[in-house]
């Protein structure tokens, strides 16, 4: 489970809206002080997330609460949001090809691939949205 700290701003009936500062890995790296990424982190300063979590027990307005993601639906939506579009792009434009297509007919496939894979992970985000929403847990 990956587990984060999150503080409540906002109660809407069955839901509860919390703020929770994103982490960056950069933290824990040992050569922060000449790292790019480390140095960029440190320029913008803190960014914060806004989640929407089911209301499962009491809580109030301004108290922090931690939040728990399974990591296999972090995993799976990662796979299904980077992988499964990037794969059909590839697929569309190889099918093209091999029917002996012209390039500019290869790419227009390709791309309609991508929109594709976007379109059925759009779908599918949306269909199991409860599968991979954060939870509260009690302390």
């Amino acid at each position: 489970m990956i587990e984060q700290q999150a503080t409540i701003i906002e109660v809407d009936g069955n839901t509860l809206w919390l703020q929770a500062e994103r982490e960056s890995t950069c933290s824990s790296c040992q050569v922060k002080q000449g790292c790019g990424t480390g140095l960029l982190a440190k320029h913008v300063g803190k960014k914060f997330s806004k989640i929407s979590v089911h209301k499962t027990t009491d809580v109030a307005l301004g108290e922090v609460v931690t939040l728990v993601i399974p990591e296999q639906a972090l995993l799976q939506g990662a796979a299904l949001m980077y992988l499964l579009p990037l794969t059909l792009l590839f697929l569309f434009s190889i099918i093209t090809r091999s029917f002996g297509l012209g390039e500019g007919t290869q790419i227009l496939a390709g791309l309609t691939g991508l929109a594709t894979g976007f379109a059925i992970v759009k779908e599918n985000l949306r269909n199991k949205k409860d599968g991979i929403q954060a939870k509260i847990i009690e302390e």
